[in-house]
């Protein structure tokens, strides 16, 4: 089998840091964690976000809150990854699977073909 499919715990005890494609340190506190395997069914919230921010597709800022980023990854088909940070506090919001990239002003994209 190709793909690693592991399930994660339904809760953690202690924030988690996550860096991103820069090296910019995200904290995920344990709340989070929960929401984002709970509420938008992320089996695994750590393997999701660690793959989105070291390699995202596309970084966008949130127009309604600009000290936020939206990061997005290409998942499957006219689907993505998406994890939202905020740049203050360094503390990541939450992720979810979206069908359209969300935000407002690029602030990154990736080289490379614009078709796969």
């Amino acid at each position: 089998m190709d793909r690693e499919v592991t399930i994660a715990p339904n809760e953690i005890k202690h924030a988690l840091d996550f860096k991103d494609k820069d090296g910019y340190i995200y904290h995920l506190s344990p709340t989070t964690y929960k929401h984002i395997k709970r509420d938008h069914a992320i089996d695994n919230p750590v393997l999701f976000i660690k793959d989105v921010l070291l390699d995202p597709d596309v970084i966008v800022e949130d127009k309604t809150s600009r000290d936020r980023w939206i990061y997005h990854k290409d998942y499957k088909k006219c689907l993505y990854k998406v994890v939202v940070v905020a740049l203050i506090d360094r503390k990541i919001k939450t992720a979810f699977i979206s069908d359209e990239v969300k935000g407002g002003k690029v602030q990154w994209i990736k080289k490379g073909p614009l078709i796969k």
